[in-house]
C-alpha cells in the first residue's frame, strides 16, 4: 500500500493525487482552495502548481474518486461516496508503514545534517527546523516563519497529548 503507492480499482494514483484526496476529506473545495491547502501543509518543502493540479483532478474524476459541482461560477471538487470509504480504509491501513517511513526519513535527515555540520551546539536551529527558514535572510520573515513553525508544532503536541490521554484511559 504505502510503499507500493496507492491503487484504486486498478488505477495507480500519484502521491499528489492521493494528497488531494486527503485534503478533500475536509469537504468540497474549488481548485485554488485545494492548491492553497497543499501549499500551507508543505510550507517551504513543496509548492504544487496550478498547471499540475487541474490535470490531476481530472484524472481523479476519470477514476470516479472526485466529482465536480458548479456553484457561484466556481467548480467545487468533492470526494465521491465510494472514494470516502476507500480513503478511510486506506488511511487506517497505512499507519504502521507510515510510522516506519517517517522514522526512516528522520534517520536519513539526521545523517545528512551531521554531514553538513548542521547539528551541535553552534547550529542556529535544530536540524529538524532548519529547512523551514534556510533561505530566509530577512529577520522579520524568519521570525514569522519560526512563529508559524511553533504554532504548527503546538498543534502536533496537542494531538500527541490527546493520544497519550486516550491510551492512558485504556
Amino acid at each position: 500500500m504505502f510503499g507500493k503507492g496507492f491503487v484504486y480499482q486498478g488505477n495507480r494514483l500519484s502521491p499528489s493525487q492521493f494528497l488531494m484526496l486527503v485534503v478533500l476529506r475536509e469537504g468540497p473545495m474549488y481548485g485554488y482552495e485545494i492548491l492553497k491547502a497543499l501549499r500551507e501543509e508543505f510550507d517551504g518543502l513543496w509548492r504544487p502548481e496550478t498547471g499540475a493540479l487541474y490535470p490531476a483532478l481530472k484524472r481523479l474524476m476519470e477514476h470516479s474518486l472526485v466529482q465536480v459541482e458548479t456553484r457561484d461560477d466556481k467548480e467545487y471538487y468533492q470526494l465521491t461516496e465510494p472514494a470516502q470509504a476507500w480513503l478511510r480504509d486506506t488511511l487506517r491501513d497505512i499507519g504502521p508503514e507510515l510510522i516506519f517511513a517517517t522514522k526512516y526519513m528522520e534517520v536519513l535527515a539526521q545523517a545528512a545534517a551531521e554531514e553538513r555540520d548542521e547539528v551541535g551546539e553552534d547550529a542556529p536551529l535544530p536540524w529538524v527546523l532548519s529547512h523551514l527558514v534556510q533561505d530566509e535572510t530577512d529577520q522579520g520573515a524568519r521570525l514569522a516563519q519560526l512563529r508559524q513553525a511553533r504554532e504548527m508544532m503546538g498543534r502536533r503536541l496537542e494531538e500527541l497529548d490527546r493520544e497519550i490521554e486516550r491510551l492512558e484511559k485504556r
